[in-house]
């Protein structure tokens, strides 16, 4: 019983301490997955840009961004980063001379209204592409990192031309799992992004820029989704690159206009 007694009493703390790890991890998940940044007016790559300045209202939300070069016939939609502002990319993506480009920031990002959720931020994605199907016949999807999970989910229930995913993942459980193997991840999980199940039935072309290095999303989870798609798909992988660093690379974007002039045709 001496002997017992303090083991039990280890154990029952180690419970304790997991417990409330689990807990704590539940409360702050959304904080982990998404981290909203301002706009920075002061930027000098916004010079310039209040001409290309749109918003979009979904119930009584206002979303803010970007559409670059209204007047073409096809748009390219940018899904960004968990930790993105999409502004930073107004440049880069200037050298589509070709497309319509629309960055519009997420809620809680940028200038735009209220907080990020997966239900939010889908529904947003859903209701803006629907909106813009208006105006061009053909539009191209392009996501990066958290943003390939909605695009992927938008291409699920709507017709698109493309996409264009950058460090993608088969799911949020699947990278979750993997961080904190001592947590039911799949229980807990208020934001799923099961990029895997929504890309069921999807049969346009897909680009996947996957970085060999990746510390954030290791490049299995993208290998995966690449394995599940059933349209046709390109797999480029960039040796070297990290999940942050992978747009430094010529070949990112060399890949990707290529990708895009041959799915023109």
């Amino acid at each position: 019983m001496n002997f017992l007694h303090p083991l039990a009493v280890i154990l029952g703390t180690m419970a304790v301490i997991l417990l409330s790890l689990i807990a704590s991890l539940y409360i702050k998940q959304r904080k982990m997955l998404y981290y909203p940044q301002p706009l920075s007016r002061s930027s000098p790559h916004l010079l310039g840009m209040e001409v290309f300045e749109m918003t979009f209202q979904r119930n009584g939300i206002q979303l803010h961004g970007w559409l670059i070069n209204p007047q073409k016939e096809n748009l390219i939609i940018y899904y960004g980063g968990n930790g993105e502002e999409v502004s930073y990319n107004l440049e880069s993506f200037r050298r589509f001379e070709d497309y319509a480009v629309l960055l519009m920031n997420y809620r809680g990002y940028g200038e735009s209204q209220g907080s990020p959720s997966e239900e939010h931020l889908v529904g947003d994605a859903l209701a803006l592409f629907d909106e813009m199907r208006k105006r061009y016949p053909s539009i191209i999807l392009f996501g990066r990192s958290l943003g390939t999970g909605i695009a992927v989910q938008v291409a699920g229930k709507r017709a698109v031309h493309s996409l264009i995913l950058v460090t993608p993942f088969d799911s949020v459980v699947a990278v979750g799992q993997k961080l904190f193997p001592f947590a039911p991840v799949s229980l807990l999980a208020k934001d799923r992004y099961d990029s895997i199940s929504a890309c069921g039935g999807v049969t346009s072309p897909a680009l996947f820029l996957l970085a060999g290095m990746d510390e954030i999303i290791p490049i299995r989870h993208g290998i995966n989704l690449a394995d599940h798609w059933e349209g046709e798909r390109q797999v480029v992988t960039i040796e070297g690159a990290m999940h942050n660093t992978i747009g430094n690379y010529p070949e990112y974007w060399e890949s990707i206009v290529r990708f895009l002039s041959d799915s023109g045709k």
